[in-house]
């Protein structure tokens, strides 16, 4: 598979490594600053796109996918505002595209399990649950993009909402449950559920111990992603992408 890079920090070095392991070829990078002409060039020679920049450089980046006829894998978060009017635009241009907001499997499993056993506890007298994640210090949004798709399917599943505000005086309403985020050195990404009862305290973590799993798991949705076309998220497809073989 003929891979082109939108962005090439962490993340992109990181899908770099991976995909070479993996037996695939990287044909160029897009940077910020590249030109247009360049950019599309680069389009053409790739079978697939995977854009790990700027959240708000998706929408150009959604653009140069679908004038190049090329699918799009997109790891970046930061865009959630324009998801709708985005997946409007690609079905129109019967385009391809996939995304998510955390690419590890093992966080996709995390999420599922998560919110489960959150719904059975919650139906106790006495339960009470918090969500916190830690990253590194230039981490772009606060909190997460993985935890607020947490914080929204718990909302969803317990009819409960959720609030990164805390009152100066006084105590957090009865209602809502607090997402919490912290920012700290180099930290990859640490995502912690706490369901607190009256006789038990439970804590579910994931953490991620580097860059690799998020960039394995944008390799094997832009494997699943040629030949399709759609608004994909990689969580629905999950089952779908692990039951097929690799394509090269």
């Amino acid at each position: 598979m003929r891979i082109t890079l939108i962005g090439y920090g962490r993340m992109g070095q990181a899908v770099e490594r991976v995909a070479k392991a993996r037996g695939h070829t990287l044909v160029g990078i897009i940077h910020h600053d590249t030109p247009q002409e360049v950019r599309h060039t680069l389009a053409h020679q790739a079978e697939v796109l995977i854009d790990f920049s700027r959240g708000d450089a998706v929408p150009e980046h959604v653009e140069l996918a679908l004038s190049t006829r090329r699918p799009l894998v997109i790891g970046t978060t930061g865009w959630d505002t324009q998801r709708e009017q985005l997946a409007q635009r690609v079905y129109q241009a019967n385009g391809a595209v996939l995304y998510a907001p955390n690419f590890s499997i093992a966080v996709q499993v995390f999420l599922t399990h998560a919110v489960a056993l959150a719904t059975q506890l919650l139906q106790l007298e006495g339960w009470d649950l918090a969500l916190e994640e830690i990253h590194h210090r230039a981490k772009a949004d606060a909190p997460s993009g993985t935890a607020r798709t947490l914080a929204h399917r718990l909302e969803q599943a317990l009819h409960r909402p959720w609030t990164t505000a805390l009152p100066e005086h006084g105590g957090l309403p009865d209602n809502p449950f607090h997402v919490s985020a912290l920012r700290l050195g180099h930290e990859f990404g640490t995502h912690r559920l706490l369901l607190d009862g009256p006789y038990d305290l439970i804590e579910l973590t994931h953490r991620a111990k580097s860059r690799e799993g998020f960039a394995y798991g944008a390799l094997r949705a832009s494997e699943w992603l040629l030949g399709r076309t759609g608004f994909f998220a990689f969580d629905e497809q999950l089952h779908a992408i692990l039951n097929t073989g690799r394509i090269d």
